[in-house]
């Protein structure tokens, strides 16, 4: 990531080592402070922080600069490492703000913003200190809102401190002239506040847009509850429909063993009376035969018949009980119909709930894909 400057230098070398040498002319400070904003600007918008900004990672190449990675141990306490940090806090934008403005002070000033013998002492410094001023208003009002101890008190975005930079160039390079300059002071107060009112009108709007997303989060939540409960219901449903159809299945079991066992009971009771029949008929028989041979005879065709007709109740028996039989075993079908029947019914009943499961997860997902455009909206 690198800007050209207008002043080259000879080799290589970090801004540490250029700072070694002295204090760095204002023009050059200026020109290195626009490089640098410009580089953490690029970082920022990418959704990345840097983390340990520090002239020792800051390079000086030809007529260009360019942003090294950190040159210090993560959790390595340097005059750059912002309040937060010390407190065990993530790098941020904010945190890596409050590095420029360290860095932006040094260069202009030829000193560090903050000292201390130590870690500790370096901490209660940057905790507690305020830099002198570096000799210019305009300089010392860019870098104390960089160095604010609260984060929320800083500028966030370096876009807006690139915008400060450039203004701050333009007036520095007009001082030979008082009353342009005024000219020039007055239309950048314009223009400042002109930004202030675009920074008031982007706030409002990534409210509204906040407070959407938050009404959007409600609805997501009210529809998950409404979810939950036709899942709750639908469960309910079919249970119900379980236990309905146990108590059926139960039911048509009893009456058809009921049933089997009364059909079973009358068809013995008949089988019994025609034995009784037959026995009492064969004993009649018998006692005619003893008492006179010629009326045995002459009535054994009327006994044959007798026993024909006999014959005739018994296979009109057996007809009746196997009609019986079939018309229950067509009631057993019937039954098993039914509970087909019913199993079919709550076989559709699930699909059922599983279509409305889908619908639900399909409005869920199109309520939420309007609340992801916001955000890459607003990113």
């Amino acid at each position: 990531m690198s800007m050209d400057a207008t002043t080259p230098t000879n080799e290589p070398r970090t801004l540490a080592q250029r700072l070694a040498q002295g204090r760095i002319p204002a023009p050059e400070a200026e020109r290195y402070a626009v490089m640098l904003a410009e580089a953490l600007r690029e970082i920022h918008d990418a959704g990345r922080v840097h983390g340990g900004v520090s002239p020792a990672s800051i390079v000086l190449i030809g007529s260009s600069l360019e942003l090294a990675p950190a040159a210090h141990p993560e959790g390595t306490i340097t005059p750059y490492t912002a309040p937060e940090l010390l407190e065990g806090h993530r790098a941020d934008c904010g945190s890596d703000v409050f590095a420029f403005g360290a860095v932006v002070y040094e260069m202009f000033s030829g000193r560090r913003a903050f000292e201390g013998d130590g870690p500790a002492a370096l901490s209660v410094a940057i905790n507690t200190s305020t830099p002198p001023s570096c000799g210019s208003a305009a300089v010392d009002r860019l870098i104390g809102n960089c160095l604010a101890k609260d984060p929320t008190a800083r500028w966030q975005r370096m876009h807006k401190i690139l915008m400060e930079l450039k203004l701050l160039t333009v007036l520095a390079r007009r001082g030979e002239a008082p009353a342009l300059a005024r000219r020039q002071q007055a239309g950048a107060a314009g223009l400042r506040a002109e930004m202030q009112q675009l920074e008031g009108r982007v706030a409002a709007r990534l409210q509204a847009c906040e407070s959407t997303l938050a009404g959007m989060d409600h609805a997501a939540a009210e529809l998950r509850g409404q979810l939950a409960a036709v899942n709750a219901q639908f469960t309910g449903a079919r249970e119900r429909q379980d236990s309905i159809l146990g108590g059926l299945v139960e039911a048509a079991e009893a009456r058809i063993a009921e049933r089997l066992g009364r059909e079973t009971e009358a068809a013995g009771a008949r089988v019994g009376r025609l034995e009784q029949a037959l026995e009492a008929a064969e004993a009649r028989i018998t006692e005619r035969v003893g008492r006179d041979l010629a009326a045995a005879g002459e009535r054994v065709g009327g006994l044959e018949q007798g026993v024909e007709a006999a014959r005739q109740q018994t296979a009109t028996l057996h007809e009746s009980v196997s009609e019986d039989f079939l018309a229950f075993e067509q009631g057993l079908k019937s039954q098993a119909a039914a509970i087909e029947s019913t199993r079919t019914a709550v076989a559709q009943t699930d699909d059922l709930v599983e279509r409305v499961v889908d619908a639900l997860e399909s409005l869920q997902s199109f309520v939420l894909e309007p609340r992801e455009d916001s955000a890459a909206a607003m990113n």
